[in-house]
């Protein structure tokens, strides 16, 4: 379950990574428009469980590696989250602070549409985000998600919006 792009390689997170994909966590200026920055040791066990899950068929969850393919480096984490009742996902994306700005997210998250669609032949993917998260809606939207009339109030000062990409029938 390996995709690659002009700039990246996006392969299934594995021990090799954990440790920089635990630290996205425990970032707060990463998590900032996510949540509450996790310690070392929830972070540590939410890797352990995407790493878990990358050992799993469909449908589960799936995390990737976001690297560079010129320097190796680690650029951050995408992920695919299978609806088990439909043949719809969830999608979302966390990137190294160095990789902000740059169109990574653009081009990493719309090769994983592309794969969603193809590979693991998905109808309907959803992103789900803080409405006050402008950066992902500016990325959605280019990458033609549609917002949907459902945005929600988790019970604390969080709101959340939705956009779907859905697939063309031809």
């Amino acid at each position: 379950m390996q995709f690659v792009t002009h700039r990246f390689t996006c392969e299934l997170l594995d021990d090799k990574w954990a440790a920089e994909a635990a630290a996205l966590y425990q970032d707060e200026k990463v998590m900032r428009l996510i949540g509450t920055p996790l310690t070392k040791a929830e972070s540590e066990r939410v890797t352990s469980g995407f790493i878990e899950a990358n050992r799993q068929p469909w449908p589960t969850q799936k995390v990737w590696v976001i690297t560079c393919n010129y320097t190796k480096a680690f650029c951050g984490i995408q992920m695919l989250r299978k609806h088990t009742h439909k043949n719809s996902a969830e999608i979302g994306i966390m990137l190294a602070r160095k990789m902000n700005g740059k169109g990574a997210a653009r081009e990493a998250m719309g090769a994983l549409v592309d794969y969603g669609i193809s590979h693991v032949n998905l109808d309907r993917i959803v992103a789900q985000f803080q409405i006050r998260h402008l950066a992902t809606r500016r990325l959605v939207t280019q990458l033609g998600f549609v917002k949907k009339n459902d945005s929600l109030s988790m019970g604390s000062k969080s709101e959340l919006t939705t956009y779907t990409f859905e697939r063309l029938c031809n």
